[in-house]
């Protein structure tokens, strides 16, 4: 009877370590479902990044190369100028300002009267079309038949009153002060008097009234030029220069403006070239206006030239210190040093020199990828990566990483 409960409670031990393992295996299986159920339900991105960090820390405990970055910089668009300075050149014109006789006023003949049952006046009307420019106005004529006094008022204001004999007058001159836009000028003859039974009477002759008129039409001149955003950025100096061809003794005052902004006013050397520096800040990216005007006489401008002079341009300069302990390894070839260029993939060439602490290498390429072996340039201390562009490129990153193999 011993035996058989002996028996019994060592059964009864193996029963409940049998259960346990059962029981262990559900709690991991249920736990394996809880995880896929967590990794299916977060979002999609989110699953990736785990996964993927996941591969490459996998990948990266089982890499023998061992990378170390010294230099890491976002380096943009570069271009290379390739010019130090812009010629605009502007085409030859002529200015000119004069002034002539113009007829204002041509009437046919006429006569006036006064007798006691007969009274005869004229009206004569003229128009000056631009005051400002007209000067000088002289009223002429001949006389066929005079008797008594001849009157003229010009406007309502008496220019002349006097006795005139037959024959060509001496002309009259007008008074600017009188003279208006639009003009009347009145004649007439005094009475007899106590002699009723006489008239007075001027029969009057080629009549005209004349003035001289400046011409303004191609007194001034304007023309046109461009600059690039690059040239404004970059301009240094800039100088106007042009020929004049004239007569010093009969030219005005030449005045010159950039964008409605004075870059001269005076009388010019005339035959020879006449240089006129001014601030680069008057000219605009895009269109500039130069207007050129004379207050008398006549220019021809040629050899007209707007010239800008640029900075000295300056390449982008990186520097990098490399110390003692990690010198010593590239030294004895433990590490080694290489320099990396990340392109937009624009799949145009990319064209540079690389300045490596005064080591120069070319770079001319399409792929978006640049490495090369630097080991025997790098120096202890501190270092420098001079980028010179020979073509507009874009350059995401530049690295310089010392490598080194397990």
């Amino acid at each position: 009877m011993k035996n058989l409960n002996v028996d019994r409670t060592i059964g009864g031990q193996l029963t409940k370590r049998g259960q346990g393992a059962i029981n262990a295996a559900i709690l991991v299986a249920i736990l394996f479902g809880l995880i896929l159920l967590y990794i299916l339900a977060i979002p999609p991105s989110d699953r990736d990044k785990i996964l993927n960090e996941n591969t490459r820390t996998t990948v990266s405990s089982s890499s023998s190369r061992t990378n170390v970055t010294l230099l890491k910089e976002k380096v943009g668009t570069l271009e290379d100028r390739n010019l130090d300075q812009v010629e605009h050149d502007i085409p030859s014109f002529t200015l000119f300002r004069t002034s002539g006789a113009d007829v204002l006023k041509k009437s046919p003949a006429f006569q006036v009267r006064n007798g006691i049952f007969d009274f005869q006046s004229r009206e004569v009307r003229f128009v000056v079309d631009d005051l400002e420019l007209t000067n000088n106005v002289l009223l002429s004529f001949s006389i066929l038949k005079a008797q008594g006094t001849l009157h003229i008022s010009l406007n309502g204001n008496p220019i002349f009153d006097g006795d005139l004999g037959a024959g060509q007058q001496t002309p009259i001159a007008l008074s600017k002060s009188d003279v208006l836009k639009e003009n009347v000028l009145v004649f007439s003859v005094s009475g007899v008097g106590w002699q009723f039974w006489t008239t007075n009477q001027y029969q009057i002759d080629t009549l005209m009234i004349t003035g001289e008129v400046t011409d303004t039409s191609k007194e001034s001149s304007n023309t046109v030029f461009f600059a690039t955003e690059k040239e404004i950025d970059n301009i240094d100096k800039s100088t106007l220069r042009f020929n004049p061809d004239c007569n010093p003794a009969n030219v005005g005052t030449l005045d010159i403006k950039l964008n409605k902004r004075s870059l001269f006013n005076g009388v010019p050397d005339c035959g020879s070239l006449n240089k006129v520096e001014f601030n680069p800040g008057l000219i605009d990216v895009g269109e500039n206006t130069l207007d050129f005007t004379t207050s008398k006489g006549s220019y021809l401008m040629d050899q007209i030239q707007v010239k800008t002079t640029l900075k000295d341009q300056i390449f982008p300069v990186f520097y990098f210190e490399v110390n003692e302990s990690k010198f010593s390894d590239i030294k004895n070839l433990t590490l080694e040093s290489f320099v990396q260029l990340e392109f937009v993939d624009d799949n145009e060439d990319k064209i540079l020199d690389l300045n490596i602490n005064g080591h120069l290498t070319n770079v001319n390429q399409r792929k978006p990828q640049y490495s090369r072996k630097i080991t025997s340039w790098i120096e202890d201390g501190n270092n420098y990566i001079e980028i010179r562009p020979k073509t507009r490129v874009n350059i995401v990153e530049l690295r310089v990483v010392l490598s080194k193999e397990d």
